[in-house]
């Protein structure tokens, strides 16, 4: 007896060995298989970065979506807020491709000033509660309409972009300002609280400081855009 438990010990030892010797080599097997296939497969791709065009763009395309109440205040600060954060966008993909020092500062300027201005225009709005309804949003004959539809209208229709990022960064930050000037300047001839004025007149100034400074980089580095 103890004879026949000894063999079919024996057997069963030799069968799980024989067992796990295929099992390692099936596996082995696998392994090689999957690293073939890895070392065949393509890295994916990196996912391209935001054209500068393209940002300035999808801006035109939230300002048309922005709700306006018919409060000339409120509304514009819910513009201003929009256009600023285009800003600090195009100012993101500066920094992450441009490579002149003298942009790349201006980038870093746009970022942190314009979220104090944002900040800005909430605490005022805030502190004084928008009046009723002064305008009709949806009457394009409205002066306050019309005048905010062609100050913001150079976003629709940039010029011709130099073809490189910190060419194009400069060219499309001057149209930008641009545009933020008017509608300070709108707010200012419509708009009756003293906080956002004052917010409006800061932006205004800071804004036509740096479209000069976007000027004379683009007249040093003789940039004339592509056709």
């Amino acid at each position: 007896m103890k004879r026949c438990l000894r063999y079919w010990a024996l057997l069963l030892a030799a069968g799980l060995s024989a067992s796990s010797c295929s099992s390692r080599h099936d596996t082995d097997e696998h392994e090689q298989e999957v690293h073939a296939g890895a070392s065949s497969r393509k890295p994916a791709p990196v996912a391209a970065p935001p054209a500068l065009g393209d940002t300035l763009r999808l801006l035109a395309q939230q300002l048309d979506t922005v709700r306006q109440r018919g409060c000339w205040d409120e509304d514009f600060a819910r513009l201003m807020s929009v256009h600023h954060g285009g800003a600090q966008r195009l100012a993101a993909v500066e920094l992450s491709h441009g490579r002149d020092s003298t942009l790349r500062a201006q980038a870093q300027h746009v970022l942190k000033g314009h979220e104090r201005d944002n900040h800005m225009l909430t605490l005022a709005l805030t502190r004084q509660p928008p009046a009723g309804q002064e305008y009709r949003p949806g009457n394009a004959q409205d002066p306050f309409v019309r005048r905010i539809t062609a100050a913001l209208a150079p976003l629709r229709q940039p010029p011709p972009l130099p073809g490189t990022p910190d060419a194009d960064f400069a060219t499309i930050m001057k149209v930008h300002h641009q545009t933020g000037v008017a509608l300070a300047q709108t707010k200012l001839a419509y708009g009756k609280d003293a906080e956002v004025r004052n917010a409006a007149r800061q932006i205004m100034r800071d804004e036509q400081a740096e479209i000069k400074q976007y000027q004379r980089w683009l007249n040093a580095h003789a940039v004339t855009p592509t056709p």
